[in-house]
């Protein structure tokens, strides 16, 4: 089975995390199961979202540890990065090859981070610009 582990962040944004979450952590009958799916955070526990309601998180960072695909769901404010320890973390999956996706505003975390350096990437329409300024080492799309 491949591990699909998102990565999220107050405040989370319900709309990616919850299409991922259909796709990858939703067993569908007559179909075979592919995925693995989990949620996990820096600091577990109650996790804000944009909706107004906490959802709970119990899974730490230690879940990228096994992630075939790490797919980060968002990342908001864009102007904040990762703290050391995502940095640490994003880093590890990438290094043993596991597959970093991110949704709208979470190539944001990716540039933070370096991952985006000198690859074509692309966010949400409204903050294409902002990357291309923010990370000028990255060819915005």
């Amino acid at each position: 089975m491949h591990r699909v582990v998102a990565l999220v962040r107050p405040p989370q944004s319900n709309f990616e995390l919850g299409y991922v979450s259909q796709v990858f952590g939703i067993e569908r009958p007559g179909l075979p199961a592919r995925y693995t799916f989990s949620v996990c955070t820096e600091r577990p526990g109650p996790v804000s979202t944009h909706a107004g309601y906490d959802i709970v998180v119990t899974a730490s960072l230690t879940a990228l540890d096994q992630a075939d695909t790490v797919i980060i769901p968002g990342w908001l404010p864009v102007t904040e990065p990762p703290s050391p320890a995502v940095i640490q973390a994003l880093l590890d999956a990438h290094h043993r090859g596991a597959r970093l996706v991110s949704i709208c505003s979470g190539a944001f975390a990716l540039a933070h981070v370096g991952l985006l350096d000198g690859r074509v990437a692309t966010t949400h329409w409204a903050l294409a610009d902002e990357l291309a300024t923010r990370f000028p080492r990255i060819q915005v799309d």
